[in-house]
């Protein structure tokens, strides 16, 4: 593979899961559930509420910006 299509496959992946982490906060939103994730090697239980998920917008890592 060339190098152009490598960093093409690799950002059409990261925007795969950007995209699924936003599908998973959005769920759980409505569902009034939290999410428990590890970043930087350390296990977080996020809460997502009602009124953020539904402002959000599809860029960045909702998981990301939202720590408890």
């Amino acid at each position: 593979m060339k190098e152009r299509e490598i960093k093409e496959m690799q950002r059409l992946i990261d925007e795969g899961v950007r995209r699924a982490q936003y599908r998973l906060w959005q769920r759980a939103g409505a569902a009034h559930q939290s999410l428990v994730v590890c970043r930087g090697g350390k296990i977080v239980e996020m809460v997502p509420e009602p009124e953020q998920y539904a402002a959000d917008c599809n860029d960045g890592d909702p998981l990301a910006r939202r720590k408890r």
